[in-house]
């Protein structure tokens, strides 16, 4: 569809949109990709070894550390504590 027909609007006599150039516009979307890309990797890296610890520093008493197992969790996204009580296992 051509738009030829629409008058431009203020600024536009030119020829541009009146928008950001096509480099800014692509500079902007680079760096939120990357942004992204750094967010991602630090959540996976950081963020979750920070539930484990998690994990072990709320163990219920009488469990040893090397007893508590922690698991992925993808609804809700998270860590979920896996605890050994007796011959049962406890998930909190």
């Amino acid at each position: 569809m051509s738009w030829d027909w629409v008058p431009a609007r203020p600024g536009e006599e030119d020829g541009s949109d009146g928008g950001p150039s096509p480099a800014l516009r692509r500079t902007a979307t680079v760096l939120a990709v990357l942004l992204t890309g750094v967010l991602v990797v630090y959540y996976l890296t950081i963020g979750v070894r920070q539930g484990e610890d998690r994990c072990v520093a709320e163990r219920p008493d009488g469990v040893a550390s090397s007893q508590v197992d922690s698991r992925w969790r993808w609804w809700p996204p998270g860590t979920e504590c896996v605890y050994p009580t007796g011959t049962e296992v406890a998930r909190a």
